[in-house]
């Protein structure tokens, strides 16, 4: 046999065994979970300041009050949480702190830090990431609330919540869209209704629309019907106002239920009516839900039973608890997403543009570290939502 043949026959062989050597190296490491990533086919794994180099994080701190009166929302994220991380083949060790039971946030960050957490997600609630805010902290926290606007977001700290904000402004630019151009709007009495109607009110100007009223609805039946004739400004037999083509509503669907009849009675029945996912009590609820015929919403999409974004956990998540599962399923879907975001943010951080498909709606990630939520919307029909393309 030549020599020719003899160093060819080698080299072959070479070439095999290393090629079988990274096949082995492949197999053996760590598995990164991968949510579906619509603005780009390819799933990058970069690091970034807040994530270990190797994008495998080893270590999460869950800070959630899993007891008291939030204790239901708390068990909810966390079920979704972990459920995720199961579904995904990941294996990090996850420290949950029970923000209900230390004695503030300060402390639970602080056992976060002496359990070796790598990222915290976490806290809830919004005065907690107020103060979470302030602390000096190496570490990346993905809160799961918003910083109010005022706020300067610490380079650490990334904020995702279920805003009903998010809902409000994608509400309003649906109706632009349509072609409304001038809007009535009405919210709950208190500070939760004034903000959503402020935020009706500044997404629908910044578009180019007009606000020609405002009102602050009575929890009261009889209240509710004196407030709404004098200002759609009604006289009998059938006047009213005619200075506005759409409604803007922020309310629970108690009172939404009574709002929609009275418009109708009022001879405004034919005014499209966009509301907050608080329309929606999250359950089937056919006969009440009548009332709310023809108002549109927008709401994460589990919230709209929409089981087609991670169907295996939708179902083994419902089939657990079932009635845990209808009321609180946007929690869930919370958690599930916190998972998923916390593995992507060297991804989110280095292409902007870049989606990730979420339980919670389409997320991105903007200049001020914040998760935005592009949502689904739907309609009341005879008492069923129907999703709008």
């Amino acid at each position: 046999m030549s020599f020719s043949l003899i160093y060819r026959l080698f080299l072959i062989i070479s070439l095999l065994l290393i090629s079988l050597g990274l096949v082995a190296c492949a197999s053996n490491s760590s598995r990164v979970p991968s949510p579906v990533l619509l603005s780009n086919s390819q799933n990058y794994a970069l690091s970034t300041p807040a994530v270990p180099s190797n994008n495998v994080i080893q270590s999460i701190a869950l800070l959630l009050p899993l007891q008291g009166p939030l204790a239901s929302i708390g068990q909810s994220v966390k079920q979704g949480f972990l459920a995720a991380a199961e579904e995904n083949g990941s294996s990090p060790r996850i420290i949950l702190i029970d923000t209900s039971v230390e004695s503030s946030i300060q402390a639970a960050y602080t056992a976060a830090i002496a359990k070796n957490a790598q990222i915290i997600v976490g806290p809830l609630l919004k005065h907690e990431v107020q103060s979470i805010a302030s602390f000096q902290t190496n570490i990346p926290i993905l809160a799961l609330n918003y910083l109010n606007a005022d706020i300067s977001t610490p380079p650490e700290l990334y904020q995702f919540g279920l805003s009903p904000i998010d809902e409000a402004q994608q509400a309003t630019q649906h109706a632009w869209q349509s072609g409304k151009r001038s809007a009535l709007i009405m919210t709950a009495n208190g500070n939760w209704g004034s903000q959503i109607g402020e935020a009706f009110a500044q997404q629908w100007q910044a578009l180019g629309g007009t606000v020609v009223g405002q009102l602050a609805l009575s929890e009261s039946p009889a209240d509710i019907t004196r407030q709404m004739r004098s200002f759609l400004h009604f006289k009998r037999p059938h006047d009213r106002r005619s200075d506005f083509d759409v409604i803007f509503l922020a309310s629970s669907p108690q009172i939404g239920r009574q709002v929609k009849p009275l418009l109708k009675f009022f001879f405004a029945g034919d005014i499209p009516v966009y509301a907050t996912a608080s329309i929606y009590s999250g359950t089937h609820a056919h006969r009440f839900d009548k009332d709310l015929n023809q108002v549109i919403f927008c709401a994460a999409p589990w919230s709209l039973a929409n089981n087609s974004i991670e169907p295996n956990l939708y179902q083994q998540l419902k089939s657990a608890s079932p009635e845990r599962f209808n009321r609180n399923s946007k929690y869930y879907a919370l958690g599930i997403d916190a998972f998923h975001i916390i593995h992507q943010l060297g991804v989110l951080m280095q292409f902007p543009q870049q989606t990730l498909q979420g339980t919670t709606g389409i997320l991105s990630l903007n200049s001020q570290h914040r998760i935005v939520r592009q949502l689904p919307c739907a309609q009341f029909r005879n008492g069923n939502i129907i999703p709008l393309d």
